[in-house]
Formats: structure tokens, C-alpha cells, sequence
């Protein structure tokens, strides 16, 4: 089962580098905040900042989580909305609720490896 979302979240980040390159063709990629503090964390404070920002995507990430299982009831309800097979809306929602579920479990783990880093920093 782990395994089973691993290969999912990791499809996902694979597809987010691809997309990503494809852009990089024309556009300069400059470093989001999040690199920038990653790349210069040293000290106890800068690995207790990004815990609490992974804190906050888990949080995000478990809320959309939500947002997709409701939709998927609501289009249960909805007639034509299931459609067949992973095409439908509501089995769409419930793979969505899926992916943000281990996106939060993911950020949940870096949390904890950047308040263990911390420690470790005193």
C-alpha cells in the first residue's frame, strides 16, 4: 500500500520536473523562497522555519484532501458524473483526495526531519 503511493507521488514530482523543463526552454527559473531557505539552512531557527512551512503545506494539502472527497460525494449524487472506469468525476476527486493525502503525509515526514536537523544544530 505504501509502495503503491509512493510510486504515485513520485510520478507526480516526475511529471511537475517534466512540465517544469519544458518551460525552462524559454524562461529563466529563479529559486522560490523554499530553495532559497533549504540552501542556506544552518541553523536551529532556519530548520524550525521550514518545519512549521511544511506544517503549513500538510495542512493545505489535507484540506484539498477533503475539498476532493466531498466533490467526489457531491458528483455521486450528480447524474452522468460517474462515468466509467477513471474518467468519471467522482472516482477523478477520489484519486485527487489520494494524491493529497500522501502529499501531506510527505510534508508531514519533512517537517520531522527538519525539527530532527534542528536538534541536532543546538
Amino acid at each position: 500500500m505504501r509502495s503503491c503511493r509512493m510510486v504515485r507521488v513520485t510520478s507526480i514530482l516526475i511529471l511537475g520536473i517534466v512540465l517544469g523543463l519544458a518551460g525552462c526552454a524559454t524562461t529563466v527559473q529563479t529559486p522560490s523562497p523554499l530553495e532559497k531557505a533549504v540552501a542556506r539552512a544552518k541553523t536551529k531557527s532556519d530548520h524550525e522555519a521550514l518545519a512549521q512551512a511544511y506544517d503549513r503545506s500538510a495542512a493545505t494539502a489535507k484540506v484539498e484532501a477533503q475539498r476532493h472527497r466531498d466533490l467526489a460525494k457531491a458528483y455521486l449524487g450528480t447524474p452522468g458524473a460517474r462515468g466509467t472506469g477513471t474518467l468519471g468525476m467522482a472516482s477523478h476527486c477520489e484519486n485527487l483526495a489520494g494524491l493529497y493525502d500522501a502529499a501531506a503525509k510527505e510534508y508531514e515526514e519533512l517537517a520531522k526531519a527538519h525539527r530532527a536537523t534542528a536538534v541536532d544544530t543546538e
